[in-house]
């Protein structure tokens, strides 16, 4: 298929103009027939670099590209970090990435979609976005969208050729056409760069750490507060361009501790601001800080957990880490690499693949992914975005409607039933990154628990199991044999689901409804299955921060890897947890010298 290029006239009329605000800054609408402000540099240099390429390039018999984006990030950070009252790490920053997309052949059959080989097979596919000048310098950002361009291209070149040479060895069936056609989308904003006191972070992060010196059973702990201002200039061959800001400000608490038999127990959370201005004031962060010391130190002396099989109640967070690790990863549609290594590239096959129209969840639930809200409650959602990472407007889709599967996030790579993308582009991919859990059998925190009691004496069991937090990639590295489990576990049955393990568990007698704080265990055996056999949810819907499997670059305005769950607390019939590994490390031979002193 021969492209043509958009004229002047073809841009006004298709063209999409947004006029909206981030919550931060007002945008203005540009003209259909300009990519930006005569003043922005880097759009001049982006746009005059991509028509001379899509205009001039070629080798050989090849036509020469037929699609082109350039996505230019710039990211302004700073970050401090403080452990037991003294700063770790303390830095300013300023960086931008370049990543380039080009495409030979045609929007029916073009040069993507190969797999990366042995490498990608283990390690899925490395972000493509390379360091270039943090200079407003027409002449050096455009000689090194050349090199990166030409780059791209060759590359596009060899892959086509070898796209040809798998299809015509294979028989492959309903090859979907490699990429859709979309209406541009213009939507410019102004570059956002960092404000703020650093000193005030700094005496912040290091206070916070301090608290820990009041704890001596914790063992390892740090405060960390990231802040970065992002702009995004996109650029690509159909007439897409946005000029776009996002901030964001994490604080990130962590800690972990050794319980006598070696066991290591950690545990993180994360506060989440547009900026550090808006985060909640000094005393409810210290609240925070000595809620999660407190639960490390009350856990290192609980006892172990017991092999269990029975139904669980993931409280609160566990809700979200549930989804995030269970249903999140299945909602976004991601094509079959065409390589050699077959299965082994990349990431397994989605177990929701052939299952629109069929039931996934019970009947009660429907799924919303919902891109463009910015807040639920008084909570901020910072993986909002107007246009994905492909340019296109965002939408808002059910996912799931009343337990069956209707579509899935979508990018501008078609599927065999879906043609077009919805505004979910992650990556090359579509991703799911903004979960509504909708239910309709909405329960009390009491009548859940309840049911909970009620199930187990069903299943003539003396106890049942309240699980309040998972395990997340923080959290893991404070527990290298906890890390080095999850690690492992990804080379499982491809059939099971990985479902992060408990860090704070709760034993529920079924006789009188006593609780006692317990820890450890994997959870085991898990398959899809699961997500059908939950029985009920709370009335206590909200919105949580959580990683996914996503492999969006960092600072990606469509949230990279994370994604934001709003969701209840539910109830899961029946789940199998398993003791923790026997293997645990050493206690320190001599205390901490700290708390000797003391």
């Amino acid at each position: 298929m021969k492209f043509a290029k958009p004229t002047k006239f073809s841009l006004q009329a298709k063209s999409l103009l947004l006029a909206v605000t981030l919550g931060l800054s007002t945008f203005a609408i540009a003209p259909p027939r300009a990519y930006g402000a005569e003043d922005d540099v880097v759009a001049r240099a982006l746009k005059d670099e991509m028509k001379r390429s899509i205009s001039r390039l070629h080798l050989d018999q090849y036509k020469g590209p037929y699609f082109g984006s350039y996505c230019l990030d710039q990211f302004d950070t700073a970050h401090v970090a403080a452990s037991f009252g003294a700063i770790t790490s303390d830095y300013r920053s300023r960086t931008r990435t370049l990543s380039v997309v080009m495409r030979e052949g045609d929007y029916t059959l073009d040069s993507s979609g190969m797999g990366g080989g042995a490498l990608s097979s283990l390690f899925g596919h490395l972000p493509s976005g390379s360091a270039i000048t943090c200079d407003d310098n027409y002449d050096a950002i455009r000689h090194e969208a050349w090199l990166k361009t030409d780059e791209a291209y060759k590359k596009a070149i060899e892959d086509l050729s070898a796209k040809k040479a798998y299809l015509l060895e294979n028989n492959v069936k309903d090859l979907p056409e490699s990429m859709s056609k979309e209406e541009p989308v213009v939507l410019v904003g102004e570059p956002c760069r960092l404000s703020g006191d650093n000193k005030k972070i700094s005496d912040l992060v290091t206070h916070l750490s301090s608290i820990f010196r009041k704890y001596p059973q914790v063992q390892k702990s740090f405060i960390k507060l990231d802040e970065d201002a992002v702009t995004r200039w996109f650029v690509n061959s159909e007439g897409f361009y946005h000029r776009l800001p996002h901030t964001e400000c994490r604080l990130v608490i962590a800690a972990s501790g050794q319980c006598a038999d070696g066991s290591i127990i950690a545990d993180a959370q994360s506060v989440t601001a547009l900026n550090s201005n808006e985060l909640p004031p000094a005393a409810e962060l210290e609240a925070q800080v000595i809620k999660l010391a407190e639960r490390v130190t009350k856990l290192v002396s609980a006892s172990e957990i017991d092999e269990y099989h029975g139904p669980i109640l993931f409280e609160g967070e566990a809700a979200a880490s549930f989804f995030a690790d269970v249903l999140q990863p299945n909602l976004g549609y991601k094509p079959a690499p065409l390589s050699k290594f077959g299965g082994m590239d990349g990431q397994s096959a989605n177990p929701f693949a052939e299952k629109i129209g069929t039931r996934v969840l019970p009947a009660f639930i429907s799924v919303v992914d919902d891109p463009l809200s910015k807040k639920f409650g008084n909570t901020n959602i910072l993986t909002s975005y107007l246009v994905d990472d492909d340019g296109v407007k965002a939408e808002r889709i059910t996912l799931v409607d009343k337990g069956i599967l209707k579509t899935f996030a979508m990018s501008r790579v078609p599927s065999k039933t879906i043609k077009h993308s919805n505004g979910h582009g992650n990556a090359g991919s579509g991703a799911a990154q903004n979960l509504y859990i909708k239910s309709d059998v909405k329960l009390t925190a009491a009548q859940l628990k309840e049911r909970l009691i009620v199930l187990g004496k069903e299943e003539g069991l003396k106890e049942v199991l309240i699980v309040r937090r998972l395990a997340n990639s923080i959290s893991g590295a404070l527990s290298p044999q906890s890390l080095l489990s999850s690690m492992l576990g990804l080379f499982g049955k491809s059939t099971e689901v990985k479902l992060s393990g408990p860090v704070e568990i709760v034993r529920v007698s079924v006789a009188d409804g006593h609780e006692e704080l317990v820890r450890g265990g994997q959870f085991a055996n898990l398959n899809m299955r699961v997500l059908r056999d939950i029985e009920a949810t709370a009335d206590d819907a909200q919105a949580y921060a959580a990683s996914t499997a996503a492999s969006g670059a960092m600072g990606s305005l469509s949230g990279g890897s994370s994604c934001t769950i709003v969701t209840p607390s539910i109830l899961v019939k029946e789940v199998e947890l398993q003791k923790p590994s026997k293997q645990t490390d050493l206690l320190p031979i001599l205390k901490n010298p700290y708390f000797e002193q003391k």
